[in-house]
């Protein structure tokens, strides 16, 4: 009966997500490379998908029809300059998401693997106008320099309750770096979700502000790496059983692939949900490759997470302390990171267990993205262990006798 419930589990978030997984078989090249330049804020498709070029009837180069162009020539470089790229075609309930879904309408759907450069996260956005998510991510990508928000997923093709990823579906190997993922929401992954044979690679960037009925911020379901980056006030609520889910879970993170996530020089702080983890929550569900029946004795970790040089605090599960939480998986500790209530059960040497961390607020710190400060006396002061040449703002590490703990490095 296990093995029967997970794989139905299964099942149902690939339909949630509308993202298939890198089994399926990718188009041929139709041209080589190009590099597009968008040169409007108006969501229009492009006049000929199949010739390569970004032109829509009007002549322009908008971000819809610089993707669908992209499509066409594997490995192309989109451009965004400042603006905010709101869109305004809705999906439309006639067409049927899989492994073919409609480009001219919705969410962008990128299909090959693409580069997206934006200005800067604090002036280049992509705002999906609570239509729809922004980015179905069917090829690998990577993004930066630009804000997605806005994003809401909600029944449409499919005869399913919920859907995954307010921001971002992915479905195979994705960079975001300094991007901000901000005020969206879904079913599933009010940020992002990650299906079964995807990667997220996260760098110097924050998921902020999203809300879902589970995975506030970030659902990885396969693995993944967080560095430098910023998991704040992200909300789970609880809407009830839905297919395959356990309704609620990982208001900042939840991990249930079985695969290694490694969180590195990151903060996870503000996280709300109503059961599991507030900050992190570990919980396996793609049981499918173990023999059936599934053994009495499954107290063997089958999910992984690493934890360096991190913070983890002020996270709760309906409003009492509860940083993180974890289920036939294991949390394990390279050692030098803050947990707020020692419900990470860290034992890594340097690490900081039920300690105040003494922060801010997530703000506007200087950089391109917002980060959450150390305030003076905290116990991540000079703290971690090796980290990257700069922290999530660009600053120089180390500004003490060492780096700090978490993503933002205090200046004297």
């Amino acid at each position: 009966m296990k093995s029967l419930a997970v794989t139905a589990a299964t099942a149902a978030v690939l339909l949630a997500t509308g993202v298939q997984p890198v089994a399926h078989a990718a188009a041929p090249p139709a041209a080589d490379p190009a590099e597009f330049t968008v040169d409007t804020t108006s969501d229009a498709v492009d006049a000929d998908a199949s010739d390569g070029r970004c032109l829509t009837d009007s002549g322009a180069c908008s971000l819809r029809a610089a993707v669908m162009a992209a499509n066409a020539r594997p490995g192309s470089t989109i451009t965004l300059p400042p603006g905010r790229y709101r869109l305004t075609i809705p999906p439309d309930p006639r067409l049927i998401n899989g492994d073919n879904p409609d480009p001219t309408t919705g969410d962008l759907n990128v299909a090959a693997p693409i580069t997206i450069k934006g200005a800067g996260a604090r002036t280049t956005v992509v705002d999906a106008n609570r239509l729809d998510r922004a980015f179905r991510m069917q090829a690998d990508s990577r993004l930066s320099d630009l804000t997605i928000t806005g994003g809401v997923t909600r029944q449409r093709e499919l005869p399913i309750t919920d859907t995954g990823g307010g921001a971002i579906a992915n479905g195979h190997h994705m960079t975001l770096r300094r991007v901000t993922v901000s005020g969206n929401s879904a079913g599933y992954g009010g940020g992002i979700f990650n299906v079964p044979d995807s990667h997220l690679d996260l760098i110097d960037s924050t998921v902020s502000g999203n809300v879902a009925g589970e995975a506030g911020g970030i659902r990885f379901d396969d693995t993944g790496t967080v560095t430098n980056s910023t998991i704040a006030d992200n909300r789970v609520t609880n809407p009830g059983d839905r297919p395959g889910s356990l309704a609620g879970y990982g208001g900042g993170i939840d991990i249930r692939g079985r695969g290694p996530v490694e969180i590195l020089n990151s903060t996870i702080t503000g996280n709300r949900s109503s059961d599991g983890g507030g900050g992190i929550n570990i919980a396996p569900a793609y049981l499918d490759s173990l023999p059936s029946p599934i053994p009495d004795i499954i107290d063997l970790p089958l999910g992984r997470m690493m934890l360096r040089n991190s913070i983890i605090a002020g996270n709760t599960v309906d409003g009492a302390p509860a940083d993180c939480k974890k289920a036939f998986a294991t949390i394990a500790s390279q050692g030098n990171n803050l947990d707020g209530d020692g419900s990470c059960r860290l034992t890594g040497a340097g690490d900081l267990p039920s300690r105040a961390p003494l922060i801010g607020p997530l703000a506007d710190n200087g950089g391109p993205t917002d980060t959450v400060a150390l305030l003076p006396g905290s116990p991540a002061l000079d703290a971690a262990d090796g980290c990257p040449a700069t922290d999530q703002r660009g600053v120089a590490r180390p500004q003490g006798a060492a780096c700090d703990i978490g993503a933002y490095e205090r200046t004297p």
